[in-house]
């Protein structure tokens, strides 16, 4: 497989992906209808050890999820359980797994696509993020920018961390990792008013990752 086609690929699921997060967020008529890869169900256990407030924000005990992504062997906790959404290589060029919550202060989305060697392509990836859910929105207050963009190792692996915000209120934060055999999104978006408790989730999400192939240790 070329970069191009690496980088053409990425950018089509970060648009999927997107799409899904931005339809969450904003109301039915700011998104453009998006056809939606098949869902599945998943397996999931319950666990309270990150919740840190009784009043369920940003989540509580009973609401964090245990998930595990099976083809990649990544766990990772949600602030409740998620849908899951598949991509096959046969439908979508590219195997990978979504898992999407919507809570009551926006929407998280964990997406591993199995993908090596796409160290390079982080840059390419984040604007197809801001650029998939651009493209379905129909008003200038509801597009995306990314700000504070900066390169990050995450367990020795190359990632990169962006704040996400829009004219409306709309704010989130995106951690993208390249792996040596898997691409990781994680997305958070928050409409106006719930970029608080819609960023202490996304902190507490990321400290609960645990990769396998990168030794990963948990860190909350």
């Amino acid at each position: 497989m070329t970069r191009r086609s690496h980088f053409q690929r990425l950018l089509l699921l970060a648009t999927s992906t997107t799409a899904i997060v931005g339809g969450a967020v904003l109301p039915s008529s700011a998104m453009a209808a998006t056809a939606a890869p098949h869902t599945a169900a998943v397996t999931t256990v319950a666990s309270d050890h990150d919740a840190h407030r009784q009043d369920g924000s940003p989540a509580s005990a009973k609401q964090w999820v245990e998930t595990t992504d099976a083809a990649s062997g990544i766990e990772f906790r949600l602030p409740g359980k998620p849908k899951v959404i598949q991509f096959t290589q046969a439908m979508d060029g590219m195997n990978g797994r979504l898992y999407k919550v919507r809570t009551d202060n926006g929407v998280i989305v964990f997406a591993v696509f199995d993908l090596p060697c796409a160290k390079g392509e982080l840059d390419d990836a984040l604007r197809g993020l801001v650029d998939g859910y651009n493209a379905g929105t129909q008003s200038p207050k509801h597009k995306l920018s990314s700000t504070g963009v900066h390169k990050i190792a995450v367990h020795g692996k190359p990632g990169l961390d962006a704040h996400l915000s829009a004219p409306d209120g709309a704010a989130g934060s995106a951690r993208l990792v390249a792996g040596d055999s898997h691409f990781i999104e994680i997305v958070s978006l928050s409409p106006k008013g719930k970029e608080k408790p819609m960023s202490e989730t996304h902190q507490q999400l990321l400290a609960s990752v645990h990769d396998p192939d990168a030794g990963a240790t948990r860190t909350g």
